[in-house]
């Protein structure tokens, strides 16, 4: 996975950017703060693969590095909405994951 090699403490991944809201980590993805994006993919993954299965697709992963990295070149459009990170992160990452399922 492109967000591997990250440090561990007490089983949790470190990041450096656990005390960011959501916003302000969006904020930080066009500047190319990687922390950003690892603090978003370990708060998201977990939905963003859930909701990737429920899409069909039976390999998530590569799926769900595209819908990150979606989110991450779409992170400045963010600013110009009057949604919530969370509800803006969600839609983005559902263009990219529903209706785009395996048949196989």
């Amino acid at each position: 996975m492109f967000l591997s090699g990250q440090g561990k403490s007490s089983g949790r991944p470190v990041t450096g950017r656990e005390g960011h809201s959501d916003a302000e980590l969006l904020c930080a993805l066009p500047r190319g703060d990687p922390r950003a994006l690892r603090e978003l993919h370990r708060r998201y993954a977990p939905s963003l693969y859930a909701l990737a299965r429920r899409a069909g697709h039976h390999d998530p992963e590569p799926h769900v590095q595209e819908a990150f990295l979606l989110i991450a070149r779409r992170a400045d459009c963010h600013a110009r909405t009057a949604l919530e990170a969370r509800t803006w992160i969600m839609a983005v990452a559902r263009r990219a994951l529903v209706g785009t399922g395996s048949q196989a």
